[in-house]
């Protein structure tokens, strides 16, 4: 192990259950490099603060989750443009012109999905959900040639204006006859929700059994709907997978280098 130790951190509320510290730090390992990753709950109110004494204390940068990727954006001295459109940050860096923030949610998606054999420029999605999480993932796969997304959202009207410059979007109302014929031909489908539990995000007997189910949320286990959904035969995946995928994404924007993913994968136990 050579250099400083490099300071990393998981910001959310509550963050009852996160892997990412095992991620930063099973990426730091494969690069030689020593350091440390902590997960730290953090409330809206008390972001600007935890910000700052993480700069203070010389951390490299930190991983976001709900429900701070839309409230840090006021903190930052710039934003990359993906993270901007999305209006939604996940990796917030510290350097010596200012904090800066980006997303890497959407570009771990086309990572994930090209490591499951699935080309994004191919596919039609149906996100369910219209929030920043969503967003960036539209965005991802319209930047790799997909012709846009159905996004099913329970405040249509409110979410219009949001997604009015992602390219090939098309707002339907959640669970109605539009999205329902939408999910009959879509060939991914992405639960960018935080709904988990008996109900499932959308019926599996609406979805096409060509289609491959990604559910954003994660836990110890897989989802009840991924679990559901993998007993009727189909190929569904929890959000551990796209945890790894912008994992590494975050770790080369701070480290300025490539990160395998081979290591991290290992370290969570993905895949499942």
């Amino acid at each position: 192990m050579t250099g400083a130790p490099v300071r990393l951190a998981v910001l959310g509320d509550p963050l009852a259950f996160t892997r990412s510290p095992d991620l930063h730090r099973a990426g730091l390992v494969a690069l030689g490099l020593e350091g440390e990753s902590q997960a730290l709950r953090t409330p809206v109110a008390e972001l600007g603060t935890r910000l700052g004494e993480l700069a203070a204390r010389g951390f490299r940068g930190a991983n976001l989750t709900q429900p701070l990727k839309a409230a840090v954006l006021t903190h930052l001295a710039r934003v990359s443009e993906s993270a901007r459109r999305a209006r939604s940050v996940n990796t917030v860096g510290y350097s010596s012109d200012g904090w800066w923030g980006d997303t890497t949610d959407g570009p771990g998606l086309v990572d994930l999905l090209r490591s499951l054999g699935r080309e994004p420029a191919r596919e039609r999605p149906v996100v369910m959900g219209a929030g920043g999480a969503a967003r960036s993932l539209a965005l991802a796969l319209v930047a790799s040639g997909c012709s846009g997304a159905t996004v099913s959202a329970r405040r249509p009207s409110e979410s219009a204006e949001a997604w009015a410059d992602i390219p090939g979007s098309r707002i339907v109302p959640w669970h109605s006859e539009e999205e329902a014929e939408a999910l009959r031909e879509a060939t991914l489908v992405i639960n960018a929700t935080p709904l988990v539990g008996p109900d499932d995000p959308a019926p599996l007997e609406r979805i096409a059994r060509r289609a491959l189910i990604l559910d954003l949320v994660y836990g110890p286990k897989p989802t009840p709907w991924v679990l559901r959904a993998r007993a009727d035969g189909r190929e569904a995946y929890d959000g551990l997978g796209l945890l790894v995928f912008q994992a590494r994404r975050s770790l080369a924007l701070w480290l300025a280098r490539a990160v395998p993913v081979d290591p991290l994968a290992r370290s969570v136990g993905w895949p499942r």
